[in-house]
Protein backbone atom coordinates (compact mmCIF):
# COMPACT_ATOMS: atom_id res chain seq x y z
CA UNK A 1 0.00 0.00 0.00
CA UNK A 2 2.76 2.43 0.96
CA UNK A 3 4.76 1.52 -2.13
CA UNK A 4 1.77 2.23 -4.36
CA UNK A 5 1.21 5.54 -2.59
CA UNK A 6 4.88 6.48 -3.08
CA UNK A 7 4.66 5.66 -6.77
CA UNK A 8 1.61 7.84 -7.27
CA UNK A 9 3.16 10.64 -5.22
CA UNK A 10 6.26 10.53 -7.43
CA UNK A 11 4.08 10.65 -10.54
CA UNK A 12 1.89 13.51 -9.27
CA UNK A 13 4.90 15.49 -8.05
CA UNK A 14 6.75 14.95 -11.32
CA UNK A 15 3.72 16.08 -13.33
CA UNK A 16 3.30 19.12 -11.06
CA UNK A 17 6.95 20.09 -11.51
CA UNK A 18 6.61 19.57 -15.24
CA UNK A 19 3.53 21.81 -15.39
CA UNK A 20 5.29 24.52 -13.37
CA UNK A 21 8.40 24.25 -15.53
CA UNK A 22 6.25 24.41 -18.66
CA UNK A 23 4.49 27.53 -17.40
CA UNK A 24 7.76 29.27 -16.58
CA UNK A 25 9.32 28.15 -19.83
CA UNK A 26 6.43 29.27 -22.06
CA UNK A 27 6.21 32.58 -20.17
CA UNK A 28 9.94 33.13 -20.65
CA UNK A 29 9.80 32.21 -24.35
CA UNK A 30 6.90 34.62 -24.93
CA UNK A 31 9.03 37.35 -23.35
CA UNK A 32 11.86 36.50 -25.75
CA UNK A 33 9.58 36.26 -28.80
CA UNK A 34 6.98 38.82 -27.81
CA UNK A 35 5.92 39.40 -31.42
CA UNK A 36 4.40 35.91 -31.72
CA UNK A 37 2.83 35.40 -28.30
CA UNK A 38 0.05 32.99 -29.23
CA UNK A 39 2.23 30.95 -31.58
CA UNK A 40 4.91 30.58 -28.89
CA UNK A 41 2.32 29.51 -26.30
CA UNK A 42 1.00 26.80 -28.62
CA UNK A 43 4.47 25.69 -29.70
CA UNK A 44 5.95 25.73 -26.20
CA UNK A 45 3.01 23.92 -24.64
CA UNK A 46 3.05 21.21 -27.30
CA UNK A 47 6.79 20.72 -26.96
CA UNK A 48 6.50 20.41 -23.18
CA UNK A 49 3.85 17.69 -23.48
CA UNK A 50 5.89 15.94 -26.18
CA UNK A 51 8.99 16.04 -23.99
CA UNK A 52 7.29 14.28 -21.08
CA UNK A 53 5.63 11.68 -23.28
CA UNK A 54 8.91 11.04 -25.12
CA UNK A 55 10.92 10.69 -21.90
CA UNK A 56 8.50 8.11 -20.47
CA UNK A 57 8.14 6.14 -23.71
CA UNK A 58 11.87 6.17 -24.45
CA UNK A 59 12.72 4.81 -21.03
CA UNK A 60 10.15 2.02 -21.16
CA UNK A 61 11.24 0.90 -24.63
CA UNK A 62 14.94 1.71 -24.55
CA UNK A 63 16.15 -1.83 -25.27
CA UNK A 64 13.86 -2.30 -28.24
CA UNK A 65 14.15 1.05 -30.07
CA UNK A 66 16.45 1.09 -33.15
CA UNK A 67 19.77 2.80 -32.54
CA UNK A 68 19.24 5.76 -34.90
CA UNK A 69 15.77 6.45 -33.52
CA UNK A 70 17.07 6.11 -29.98
CA UNK A 71 19.89 8.54 -30.72
CA UNK A 72 17.61 11.13 -32.28
CA UNK A 73 15.03 10.86 -29.51
CA UNK A 74 17.75 11.28 -26.86
CA UNK A 75 19.18 14.35 -28.57
CA UNK A 76 15.69 15.79 -29.08
CA UNK A 77 14.88 15.21 -25.40
CA UNK A 78 18.08 16.98 -24.28
CA UNK A 79 17.40 19.90 -26.63
CA UNK A 80 13.82 20.19 -25.34
CA UNK A 81 15.13 20.24 -21.78
CA UNK A 82 17.61 22.96 -22.79
CA UNK A 83 14.81 25.02 -24.38
CA UNK A 84 12.74 24.64 -21.23
CA UNK A 85 15.69 25.72 -19.10
CA UNK A 86 16.28 28.76 -21.32
CA UNK A 87 12.62 29.71 -21.02
CA UNK A 88 12.74 29.37 -17.23
CA UNK A 89 15.91 31.47 -17.14
CA UNK A 90 14.23 34.15 -19.27
CA UNK A 91 11.13 34.18 -17.08
CA UNK A 92 13.03 34.47 -13.79
CA UNK A 93 15.42 37.07 -15.23
CA UNK A 94 12.49 39.16 -16.44
CA UNK A 95 10.86 38.92 -13.02
CA UNK A 96 14.07 40.09 -11.33
CA UNK A 97 14.51 42.98 -13.78
CA UNK A 98 10.93 44.11 -13.23
CA UNK A 99 11.54 44.05 -9.50
CA UNK A 100 14.77 46.03 -9.62
CA UNK A 101 13.82 48.44 -12.45
CA UNK A 102 11.92 50.84 -10.14
CA UNK A 103 14.92 50.89 -7.83
CA UNK A 104 17.15 51.90 -10.74
CA UNK A 105 14.77 54.68 -11.78
CA UNK A 106 14.57 56.02 -8.23
CA UNK A 107 18.35 55.83 -7.87
CA UNK A 108 18.77 57.78 -11.12
CA UNK A 109 16.42 60.52 -9.87
CA UNK A 110 18.30 60.69 -6.57
CA UNK A 111 21.59 61.02 -8.46
CA UNK A 112 20.21 63.92 -10.51
CA UNK A 113 18.96 65.65 -7.36
CA UNK A 114 22.32 65.08 -5.64
CA UNK A 115 24.07 66.59 -8.68
CA UNK A 116 21.82 69.67 -8.49
CA UNK A 117 22.45 69.98 -4.77
CA UNK A 118 26.20 69.77 -5.37
CA UNK A 119 25.93 72.47 -8.04
CA UNK A 120 24.04 74.80 -5.70
CA UNK A 121 26.60 74.17 -2.97
CA UNK A 122 29.37 75.08 -5.41
CA UNK A 123 27.56 78.35 -6.17
CA UNK A 124 27.42 79.10 -2.45
CA UNK A 125 31.10 78.27 -2.05
CA UNK A 126 32.04 80.53 -4.97
CA UNK A 127 29.93 83.37 -3.56
CA UNK A 128 31.50 82.93 -0.13
CA UNK A 129 34.95 82.95 -1.74
CA UNK A 130 34.15 86.21 -3.57
CA UNK A 131 32.90 87.79 -0.35
CA UNK A 132 36.09 86.65 1.37
CA UNK A 133 38.13 88.31 -1.39
CA UNK A 134 36.23 91.56 -0.92
CA UNK A 135 36.84 91.40 2.82
CA UNK A 136 40.50 90.65 2.21
CA UNK A 137 40.80 93.71 -0.07
CA UNK A 138 39.36 95.96 2.63
CA UNK A 139 41.61 94.44 5.29
CA UNK A 140 44.56 95.07 2.99
CA UNK A 141 43.65 98.76 2.66
CA UNK A 142 43.32 99.14 6.42
CA UNK A 143 46.58 97.38 7.17
CA UNK A 144 48.49 99.21 4.45
CA UNK A 145 47.18 102.79 4.91
CA UNK A 146 45.63 102.50 8.34
CA UNK A 147 42.72 104.54 7.04
CA UNK A 148 39.36 103.23 8.17
CA UNK A 149 37.40 105.86 6.23
CA UNK A 150 39.00 104.82 2.94
CA UNK A 151 38.19 101.22 3.67
CA UNK A 152 34.64 102.15 4.57
CA UNK A 153 34.20 104.03 1.30
CA UNK A 154 35.62 101.06 -0.59
CA UNK A 155 33.19 98.77 1.19
CA UNK A 156 30.30 101.03 0.18
CA UNK A 157 31.36 100.68 -3.43
CA UNK A 158 31.18 96.91 -2.91
CA UNK A 159 27.63 97.08 -1.58
CA UNK A 160 25.92 96.19 -4.87
CA UNK A 161 28.26 93.27 -5.52
CA UNK A 162 27.90 92.03 -1.96
CA UNK A 163 24.11 92.24 -2.22
CA UNK A 164 24.17 90.20 -5.45
CA UNK A 165 26.36 87.59 -3.82
CA UNK A 166 24.13 87.45 -0.74
CA UNK A 167 21.09 87.03 -2.99
CA UNK A 168 22.85 84.23 -4.88
CA UNK A 169 23.63 82.43 -1.62
CA UNK A 170 20.05 82.81 -0.44
CA UNK A 171 18.63 81.50 -3.72
CA UNK A 172 21.02 78.57 -3.76
CA UNK A 173 20.17 77.68 -0.18
CA UNK A 174 16.45 77.83 -1.02
CA UNK A 175 17.05 75.56 -4.00
CA UNK A 176 18.96 73.12 -1.81
CA UNK A 177 16.09 73.01 0.68
CA UNK A 178 13.63 72.36 -2.14
CA UNK A 179 15.80 69.63 -3.61
CA UNK A 180 16.22 68.00 -0.22
CA UNK A 181 12.44 67.94 0.17
CA UNK A 182 12.19 66.20 -3.22
CA UNK A 183 14.94 63.78 -2.32
CA UNK A 184 13.50 62.62 1.01
CA UNK A 185 10.54 60.57 -0.33
CA UNK A 186 12.68 59.15 -3.13
CA UNK A 187 15.31 58.01 -0.64
CA UNK A 188 12.59 56.41 1.49
CA UNK A 189 11.20 54.61 -1.55
CA UNK A 190 14.67 53.48 -2.56
CA UNK A 191 15.26 52.00 0.90
CA UNK A 192 11.93 50.16 0.69
CA UNK A 193 12.83 48.73 -2.72
CA UNK A 194 16.20 47.59 -1.43
CA UNK A 195 14.48 45.89 1.50
CA UNK A 196 12.49 43.81 -1.01
CA UNK A 197 15.73 42.24 -2.26
CA UNK A 198 17.22 42.07 1.21
CA UNK A 199 17.42 38.24 1.43
CA UNK A 200 19.39 37.89 -1.79
CA UNK A 201 21.67 40.69 -0.58
CA UNK A 202 22.53 38.53 2.44
CA UNK A 203 23.23 35.64 0.05
CA UNK A 204 25.60 37.89 -1.91
CA UNK A 205 27.37 38.90 1.29
CA UNK A 206 27.64 35.23 2.30
CA UNK A 207 29.21 34.26 -1.05
CA UNK A 208 31.25 37.35 -1.94
CA UNK A 209 31.79 38.90 1.47
CA UNK A 210 29.98 42.11 0.54
CA UNK A 211 26.63 43.23 -0.82
CA UNK A 212 27.42 45.58 -3.69
CA UNK A 213 25.06 45.87 -6.65
CA UNK A 214 27.46 43.87 -8.83
CA UNK A 215 27.65 41.05 -6.29
CA UNK A 216 23.88 41.18 -5.86
CA UNK A 217 23.31 40.62 -9.59
CA UNK A 218 25.83 37.78 -9.60
CA UNK A 219 24.05 36.12 -6.67
CA UNK A 220 20.69 36.46 -8.42
CA UNK A 221 22.07 34.84 -11.58
CA UNK A 222 23.50 32.00 -9.50
CA UNK A 223 20.12 31.40 -7.84
CA UNK A 224 18.35 31.42 -11.21
CA UNK A 225 20.84 28.94 -12.67
CA UNK A 226 20.39 26.61 -9.69
CA UNK A 227 16.63 26.68 -10.19
CA UNK A 228 17.02 26.14 -13.93
CA UNK A 229 19.32 23.14 -13.46
CA UNK A 230 17.00 21.41 -11.00
CA UNK A 231 13.38 22.10 -12.02
CA UNK A 232 13.02 20.53 -15.45
CA UNK A 233 15.56 17.67 -15.11
CA UNK A 234 13.98 16.71 -11.78
CA UNK A 235 10.49 16.72 -13.32
CA UNK A 236 11.59 14.52 -16.22
CA UNK A 237 13.45 12.05 -13.99
CA UNK A 238 10.54 11.79 -11.54
CA UNK A 239 8.13 11.01 -14.37
CA UNK A 240 10.55 8.42 -15.72
CA UNK A 241 10.79 6.90 -12.23
CA UNK A 242 7.00 6.84 -11.99
CA UNK A 243 6.78 5.22 -15.41
CA UNK A 244 9.09 2.48 -14.19
CA UNK A 245 7.20 1.84 -10.96
CA UNK A 246 3.68 2.04 -12.40
CA UNK A 247 4.15 -0.04 -15.52
CA UNK A 248 2.44 -3.47 -15.56
CA UNK A 249 4.37 -6.38 -14.10
CA UNK A 250 3.88 -10.07 -14.93
CA UNK A 251 4.77 -13.07 -12.83
CA UNK A 252 5.59 -16.55 -13.93
CA UNK A 253 3.19 -18.88 -12.25
CA UNK A 254 5.85 -21.50 -11.58
CA UNK A 255 8.65 -19.52 -9.94
CA UNK A 256 6.96 -16.14 -9.50
CA UNK A 257 9.88 -14.41 -11.19
CA UNK A 258 9.04 -10.79 -12.02
CA UNK A 259 9.44 -9.73 -15.67
CA UNK A 260 9.11 -6.39 -17.36
CA UNK A 261 5.73 -5.77 -18.91
CA UNK A 262 6.02 -3.45 -21.87
CA UNK A 263 4.52 -3.30 -25.30
CA UNK A 264 7.36 -5.23 -26.92
CA UNK A 265 6.94 -8.20 -24.53
CA UNK A 266 3.20 -8.20 -25.22
CA UNK A 267 3.87 -8.35 -28.97
CA UNK A 268 6.27 -11.27 -28.52
CA UNK A 269 3.77 -13.17 -26.37
CA UNK A 270 1.02 -12.65 -28.93
CA UNK A 271 3.26 -14.01 -31.70
CA UNK A 272 4.17 -17.08 -29.68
Amino acid sequence: MLQTLDRWLILITGISLSVVAAFYSVSGLTAIFAGAWLAIVILGGTLEVGKIVLASWLYRNWKHVPFLMKTYFTIALLVLMLITSMGIFGFLSKAHLEQTAPSGDVAAKIERIDANIAREKNRIERADAQVAQLDKAIDSIISRNNRAQTALNYRRRQAKERAALAKQVKESQANIDKLMDERAPLASKNRALKNEVGPIRYVAELIYGQGSEKDLEAAVRMMILLLVFVIDPLAVLMIIAASKDLRPRKFNEEDAVETDGNIWDDIKMEKS
